[in-house]
C-alpha cells in the first residue's frame, strides 16, 4: 500500500473511532531531561535558576501527577513540555523533550496539536451549555470531513463519559450569570480539549478550588483519560490521601529539581530507605511536603534525595539526510496520520467565522441586559439632544445664533455616536480575552477569522443604534439635509470610532486602564476637527494631525450636506454675512471635495481595523 493510501486509511478510520474519545489507542511516552530555566539577572542582580536539570517521563496510558510547595516550578516545567513557555528576554530555556523516542519541539505547531492543555482557570464562554461548548470545540477542531452525524455522536459521548448529563443544557455562567458547579466546569475544560482525542494531556492544578468529592470525580474521569490511550500529565498542590493515591506516578519537584521521580506505590519505601519513613496512617502527600519544606537542601542531598537521571532514554532517530523529526509528520517513521490534524483538513474561513457568529448570537439572547442598556442609553441621549436642539434646523439661517445652533446640533450628533460606540467596543475584548486566548492557542481558529466574526457583530449593532439615534435626533432638530447622508456618515465615523477603540481594547489587557485611556483617543480629534479651535489658530507644528482624525471628514461632509445650499444663496443684502458659508469655511469644508472627504474617512476605517487586527495578532502569538 502506498503512503498516500495508508494516509488517506488512517484519516478515514479517525472518524470511525473520533465519535468515541475514550476508545483504546496505542499510547504514547513523554521523555525528558537538561530541562533548564534561568532568569538573566538586571545589572547588578545574579542569575536566579527556576529550573535546574529537570529530568522525567509520562508513561503511555498512566497518569503523572507533578507535586511540590509553592515556586517549585510545577508550572513552569508543565508550560515547557507543553510548548507555553520558551526562550524570550531574560528567560533562558534549554530543553531536551522526547515523543516516543523522537526529538521534539513542544513549542512546534505541528507537536502542539499532539497535546491538550488545560489551564488552571476554566476559561468558558459564560453563556454556552457543556454540550454547546464541547459541539464547538469539536466542529473547529476535527477534519471538516466529519458529519454532522459524527460529531453529534462525540458530544453525548463525551458528555456522558464525563457525567455532566445532568447539566449539559445549562449554562456555564460567571461571576454575574448561575451556572453549573465548579467540578462540572472544569471537566467541561476538559472535554472541551479531549475532542481531539490527544496523545498528552496536561493540566495546570486541576483539582484547585473543587471540594473533595469533585476533585475524586475529576481523578477518576483522568484514569479513564490514561486508560484509553493519552499520556496524563497534571500539576498538583497538596492532595488528599485518596487522590495521592489514584495516581500511577509522581514527579515531586522542590527548589526547582527533582525531589522524587516514580511510581506513587514506591514512595513510602523510598522515604524510609533515606531514613525519613512516613508515620502511620499519614497522608503520604503531606509527609513528602513536610520532609520537603522542613529539611534543609544541603541535608536532603546528603540523604539521597534530589537523584540524578541515570537512565538511557535513547537518541532520536533521523532521517536519511541526518535531521531530527521535529514535526514527527512521517508515517514511515513511527508516528501515525491520527496524531495529527493538519491545517489542510481543518474547517475553513468561512466556518470558523459562522460557528464564532453563532455563538455571538446565541450570547446576546442568553445575556440580552448589555444591549439593552446600549440601545436604551442610545435612546435616551437621542431623545435629550433632540428636545434641547428642537426644530433648531428649521429656523432661518439668516441669524448668526441659528446657525451656530445647528452646527452645533451636527457636532453633538457626530460626538454622541462617536462615544457611544466607541465605549462599548473599548471594553468588550478585554472581557473575551480570556476565551479567546485560550481557544486560539488550541487551533480552533485563526486571529482573522475571530476577527472577521467581531466586525460583523459590531456592523450590525452598531448599524441599529445609529439608526435609532438618527430617527430621534433628525426629526426632533429638524435637519434639512439628506437623511441617507447623515446615516451612512455617521455610521462610517462610528465604525472607525470602534475600530480605535478595539486596537486599544486588545493592546491593553486591563479595562480599567483602556478606559482611563480612551480620552487620549478621542479628545484630540475634537480639538484638531476645527469646531472648538480654528485650525489657522492650532500651532502649524501640530496642524498635521487633523489629517489622521476621522471626526475631521464626517463633520465636513455632514456640514456640506446641511449647509451647502444656502452657503450659495446670494442675499439680497450684499453686507450681510453669508454664515452657512462661514460654517463651511471654519471647517475647510469645500463641496467639490466631498468624495475626497468620504474616501480618507473610509480609509482611516480600514487603516485602523487593520491595526486593530494587527496588535491582537502580535499579542496573541506572544501570549502563547
Amino acid at each position: 500500500m502506498t503512503e498516500g493510501k495508508q494516509l488517506q486509511h488512517a484519516q478515514s478510520s479517525i472518524l470511525d473511532v473520533h465519535t468515541d474519545p475514550f476508545s483504546p489507542r496505542e499510547g504514547r511516552t513523554l521523555v525528558w531531561k537538561n530541562i533548564n530555566m534561568t532568569l538573566k539577572g538586571q545589572k547588578d542582580e545574579p542569575d536566579r535558576k527556576l529550573l535546574d536539570d529537570v529530568w522525567g517521563e509520562v508513561p503511555a496510558k498512566e497518569t503523572t501527577a507533578i507535586m511540590g510547595p509553592s515556586g517549585a516550578g510545577k508550572t513552569s516545567l508543565l508550560n515547557i513540555l507543553a510548548g507555553r513557555n520558551s526562550s524570550q528576554g531574560r528567560l533562558q530555556i534549554t530543553a531536551d523533550v522526547r515523543l516516543n523516542n523522537y526529538t521534539v519541539d513542544p513549542t512546534n505547531m505541528t507537536v502542539r496539536q499532539l497535546i491538550a492543555f488545560v489551564a488552571q482557570d476554566d476559561s468558558l464562554q459564560v453563556t454556552s451549555t457543556p454540550r454547546e461548548a464541547i459541539y464547538f470545540s469539536a466542529k473547529l477542531r476535527l477534519p471538516r470531513t466529519t458529519t454532522e452525524s459524527q460529531l453529534q455522536k462525540l458530544t453525548e459521548k463525551m458528555i456522558e463519559e464525563l457525567g455532566l448529563t445532568k447539566c449539559a443544557d445549562t449554562l456555564v455562567g460567571g461571576a454575574l450569570i448561575k451556572g453549573i458547579s465548579g467540578g462540572e466546569r472544569k471537566r467541561t475544560s476538559v472535554g472541551v480539549e479531549l475532542v481531539t482525542r490527544p496523545a498528552l494531556v496536561f493540566l495546570d492544578e486541576p483539582t484547585s478550588g473543587l471540594d473533595s468529592f469533585s476533585a475524586v470525580q475529576l481523578c477518576q474521569v483522568l484514569k479513564k483519560v490514561a486508560n484509553a490511550g493519552s499520556s496524563v500529565l497534571f500539576t498538583i498542590h497538596q492532595p488528599s490521601s485518596e487522590i495521592f493515591n489514584s495516581f500511577d506516578r509522581l514527579i515531586f519537584m522542590n527548589k526547582g529539581r527533582v525531589f522524587y521521580q516514580g511510581s506513587v506505590a514506591d514512595v513510602p519505601a523510598y522515604f524510609a530507605e533515606r531514613g525519613r519513613p512516613s508515620p502511620p496512617n499519614f497522608n503520604p502527600a503531606d509527609w513528602i511536603m513536610s520532609v520537603a519544606q522542613s529539611v534543609p537542601v544541603d541535608q536532603l542531598d546528603a540523604d539521597g534525595f534530589f537523584p540524578k537521571d541515570e537512565r538511557e532514554i535513547g537518541e532520536a532517530f533521523e532521517t536519511e539526510d541526518g535531521k531530527d523529526i521535529l514535526g514527527m509528520t512521517n508515517t514511515r517513521r513511527g508516528i501515525r496520520a491520527d496524531d495529527l490534524r493538519a491545517d489542510d483538513r481543518s474547517p475553513g474561513i468561512a466556518t470558523q467565522v459562522s460557528m464564532l457568529f453563532t455563538r455571538e448570537l446565541v450570547n446576546i439572547k442568553r445575556d440580552v441586559t448589555p444591549l439593552i442598556a446600549r440601545f436604551g442609553l442610545t435612546t435616551f441621549l437621542g431623545i435629550l439632544v433632540g428636545i434641547i436642539f428642537l426644530d433648531v434646523g428649521q429656523e432661518s439661517r439668516d441669524n448668526f445664533g441659528n446657525v451656530q445652533s445647528q452646527f452645533g446640533a451636527v457636532i453633538m450628533l457626530l460626538l454622541m455616536s462617536m462615544f457611544g460606540t466607541a465605549q462599548p467596543a473599548l471594553l468588550s475584548f478585554p472581557e473575551e480575552r480570556p476565551v479567546f486566548l485560550r481557544e486560539y492557542s488550541t487551533n480552533h481558529y485563526s486571529v482573522f477569522s475571530y476577527f472577521v466574526s467581531r466586525l460583523t457583530m459590531e456592523a450590525v449593532i452598531t448599524g441599529g443604534q445609529i439608526m435609532i439615534q438618527l430617527l430621534i435626533t433628525y426629526f426632533l432638530i429638524g435637519f434639512q439635509g439628506n437623511f441617507g447622508m447623515y446615516f451612512v456618515t455617521v455610521y462610517t465615523l462610528a465604525m472607525a470610532s470602534t475600530a480605535l477603540a478595539v486596537a486599544l481594547g486588545c493592546s491593553v489587557e486591563d479595562p480599567k486602564l483602556a478606559q482611563e485611556m480612551l480620552p487620549i483617543l478621542f479628545v484630540p480629534q475634537m480639538l484638531f476637527a476645527g469646531f472648538f479651535v480654528q485650525t489657522e489658530l492650532i500651532p502649524e507644528f501640530l496642524r498635521w494631525a487633523r489629517y489622521l482624525c476621522s471626526l475631521t471628514y464626517a463633520i465636513r461632509i455632514l456640514l456640506i450636506n446641511e449647509f451647502e445650499d444656502c452657503a450659495n444663496e446670494q442675499s439680497a443684502n450684499e453686507d450681510e454675512p453669508n454664515y452657512c458659508r462661514q460654517a463651511l469655511d471654519n471647517v475647510d469644508a469645500d463641496a467639490d471635495e466631498t468624495w475626497w472627504n468620504w474616501l480618507v474617512l473610509v480609509a482611516l476605517f480600514v487603516v485602523f481595523r487593520v491595526m486593530a487586527l494587527r496588535i491582537l495578532q502580535l499579542k496573541s502569538t506572544k501570549f502563547y
